[in-house]
């Protein structure tokens, strides 16, 4: 930790954005036949907990008003807001694109343009950030953003546990109960949750961070965690996540993840000096965008190789129809080569969206100055 931020813990939010949009990327790879591939999901029950961690850390003494929570809403929300409604407007322009392609030229690339999850319901919930409140029956226009739909009722969550119950730990800890339990009986994949029993998913994982931050974090002058800790507790991670499916395993998700955020909130070892080096810190920084701008990579990659395949004919299509759609390239090593290229284009608009959009109104571009330590949150930092 420096300078009233936990330096690790960002760099853990770059690694988990970028190993979630490698997880997403349209192309064909090996990787994909590994155990435990499609768990890389659960890094976003990683951006839950560390989001109730840092907040706890930043918020929990500081809520004792109303005035003092409407202050911290309305600042959430242009912490999150901004970004999300831009790419939004991205995809509803290629939305409107696609619906004169097909009234000009006939040219149709999938579902009828404004229908399905590109509908104007849709549409409409994700400009109110209620996107993934059950209302819709699947994830709508840009799909990873159904996680800061629910992230964001979960800061009125605990806005009212500070202001209703003097943020009383065993109150936190009920409400990551009630998300579990509540994914355990009605929830028919277990905490793969999204848009249907996706705020019960991050109530758990939120809480279940405050709860560790309120309990589990070494007082000021305490051991710091050594290298063979650290690695012990990456290791048990992924060897967690290559056995856990859609059973009750994966209620272990947040547990699994508070354990490796308290290891490496007091990190002193070698992964901790790898975490805070300055390209790791910069995918930290710039976390958010990645996790926002790469579906709408990916979805426009799609438009184009499908008008390509259409029009003249060539084949891309490696398998799956729709968002499952797969790409191939020729072979394994022009894949890789494809993927690569993708996660870099990704990093690089991800830096350009940081500055022009994120960093603006983390400086008060908002009607309300920002006034918090940069990069307190988990997933929208600042």
């Amino acid at each position: 930790m420096h300078t009233n931020r936990y330096e690790t813990l960002d760099g853990w939010r770059g690694l988990a954005a970028l190993a979630i949009t490698f997880y997403h990327v349209p192309v064909a790879h090996a990787f994909r036949d590994l155990a435990g591939w499609k768990n890389l999901e659960f890094f976003v029950d990683f951006f839950f907990v560390l989001s109730g961690f840092v907040i706890c850390h930043a918020w929990g003494k500081r809520i004792a008003t109303t005035g003092d929570a409407k202050t911290f809403m309305i600042r959430r929300f242009w912490r999150v807001w901004p970004l999300h409604i831009v790419i939004l407007g991205v995809f509803l322009a290629i939305e409107c694109a696609e619906w004169l392609a097909v009234k000009a030229i006939g040219l149709s690339l999938g579902d009828a343009p404004f229908t399905g999850p590109s509908s104007v319901p849709a549409l409409l919930s994700n400009i109110v950030l209620m996107q993934s409140l059950n209302l819709h029956g699947t994830t709508t226009w840009n799909g990873p953003a159904w996680s800061i739909s629910v992230e964001f009722w979960t800061y009125l969550a605990f806005a009212a546990v500070m202001l209703f119950a003097a943020g009383r730990t065993w109150v936190m800890a009920l409400l990551a109960a009630l998300g579990a339990l509540v994914i355990a009986l009605f929830s028919p994949i277990w905490l793969f949750a999204t848009h249907d029993f996706g705020l019960a998913r991050a109530l758990y994982g939120f809480f279940a961070g405050a709860v560790a931050y309120r309990l589990l974090v070494p007082q000021a002058g305490a051991a710091r965690s050594g290298s063979v800790l650290e690695i012990a507790a990456v290791l048990a991670m992924f060897v967690w996540m290559a056995g856990t499916g859609k059973n009750w395993t994966s209620l272990l998700a947040p547990i699994v993840f508070v354990g490796l955020v308290v290891v490496f909130a007091r990190g002193g070892g070698v992964l901790t000096r790898f975490l805070m080096s300055k390209p790791v810190q910069l995918l930290g920084l710039w976390s958010y965008s990645i996790y926002l701008v790469h579906t709408l990579i990916y979805y426009g990659l799609r438009i184009v190789l499908v008008a390509a395949e259409k029009k003249l004919g060539w084949t891309f299509t490696a398998s799956g129809t729709g968002s499952e759609r797969l790409f191939s390239f020729g072979g394994s090593v022009t894949n890789m080569a494809v993927i690569l290229g993708l996660l870099a284009l990704t990093v690089a608009i991800s830096a350009v969206t940081y500055r022009l959009i994120e960093k603006p109104f983390m400086q008060g571009a908002g009607p309300v100055k920002t006034g918090v330590p940069a990069r307190s949150s988990s997933l929208a930092a600042g």
